[in-house]
């Protein structure tokens, strides 16, 4: 069966949209321009990397530092990445292990099952975890310069590098590299926007001003619109209902994730969905990720989880109004700093835009960001 809404990678015909993102990363590709991509978890940023990775068809990799808290292992899945990168720019065989190794000359390649690896020794005399970063990667960048390619590198959940004990340093030599080579355009993401741009904000952080950032909004229920429609023609043989379509918008108050998960949930009937469908299959979801939810509440402080459930029941443009005051019973500056923390944490967010889809969301609005814990908050009431 097809899968019309993917709840990890959106790939070939399951990613739609994202035009102007996709113009605006193909455009600094090149401009050999770096980029930081900046969202909530689950807004689709790795999606839009491989969908222009794999238009462009250039040579890829792609690094995950979740967890990646000590330099070694930041060390090794940077060297996977060169191996990923190198597999793609040359073709896997003995005679060209050779060559490489004279690129290489501070590590050991390997052939195995079709791909090359770089692999690291930690012996005595060899070199330390930064040094192997910014020596793979110029040599990296030399054997691209040679074949006349251009990689990308993508790492994601680069947040998490500041963990490292030679955090500074790591990040040192990933900008030294950039800097001096036009033969390898760094894209950046993390699932905690906080934390991510302070690396690339902060004029004390080696990466300051290194990268352009491109902001992910959520789509406007136009853009889901054609997607849709043609997932249910090719289901059903026709369209959704305008009701129903609506309702799933305002379900998921267009969260990319969710109006997947939904709309997962729905391609699974026999017949063409209907509204009652609808609440049917978000109480699914609820159901699904309630244990998820329940968790993510518990780890928050008492005022956290009351003002959340406050904002849930009633989302407000201003929260330290007379009235938003007196239905919480807390006080001015713990609002105003609670606010703050939730908000850092991807929590919270403040709608940009309104959608004449969902008639709820109003410009200015403080709402919690994820619509299914907002259901499970206004549920538990």
């Amino acid at each position: 069966m097809k899968d019309y809404f993917p709840l990890k990678l959106a790939q070939d015909g399951s990613f739609y949209n994202r035009k102007s993102e996709l113009a605006f990363l193909r455009s600094n590709i090149e401009k050999c321009r770096h980029t930081v991509l900046v969202s909530p978890r689950r807004y689709g940023k790795s999606s839009l990397v491989y969908k222009v990775a794999a238009t462009l068809k250039l040579p890829f990799a792609s690094v995950d530092f979740f967890l990646a808290h000590d330099d070694q292992t930041i060390a090794r899945r940077i060297m996977r990445g060169v191996a990923e990168a190198v597999t793609q720019i040359v073709p896997a065989n003995e005679k060209v292990l050779i060559s490489l190794q004279k690129i290489f000359r501070n590590f050991k390649i390997t052939l195995s099952a079709g791909c090359f690896n770089v692999e690291i020794s930690y012996d005595r005399g060899t070199l330390d975890p930064i040094e192997q970063i910014f020596n793979a990667l110029q040599s990296l960048a030399k054997l691209a310069k040679e074949k006349n390619k251009l990689v990308l590198f993508f790492i994601d959940e680069f947040q998490d590098i500041a963990n490292a004990s030679s955090s500074k340093s790591i990040q040192g030599a990933i900008r030294h590299v950039a800097q001096e080579t036009s033969d390898i355009i760094f894209m950046f993401s993390g699932g905690n926007r906080h934390l991510l741009l302070e690396l690339f904000d902060d004029k004390s952080m080696p990466l300051y001003m290194l990268c352009d950032k491109l902001n992910l909004q959520r789509m406007s229920s136009k853009d889901y619109l054609p997607h849709i429609q043609k997932a249910a023609v090719e289901k059903w043989k026709h369209e959704i209902p305008r009701q129903t379509f609506e309702h799933i918008m305002s379900c998921a108050e267009l969260h990319p994730f969710y109006v997947n998960m939904l709309c997962n949930e729905l391609w699974s009937l026999d017949t063409l969905p209907c509204f009652d469908n609808v609440i049917d299959a978000w109480y699914r979801c609820f159901e699904t990720e309630e244990r998820r939810l329940v968790s993510e509440l518990e780890k928050l402080t008492t005022n956290q989880q009351d003002l959340l459930k406050s904002i849930a029941i009633n989302p407000v443009i201003e929260p330290t109004g007379q009235k938003f005051l007196a239905t919480t019973g807390m006080a001015y500056s713990s609002i105003r700093q609670t606010i703050k923390s939730l908000t850092e944490k991807d929590i919270l967010y403040r709608v940009q835009d309104e959608d004449e889809a969902v008639s709820n969301l109003k410009r200015g609005q403080i709402r919690v960001l994820d619509p299914l814990l907002a259901f499970a908050l206004r549920k538990y009431q």
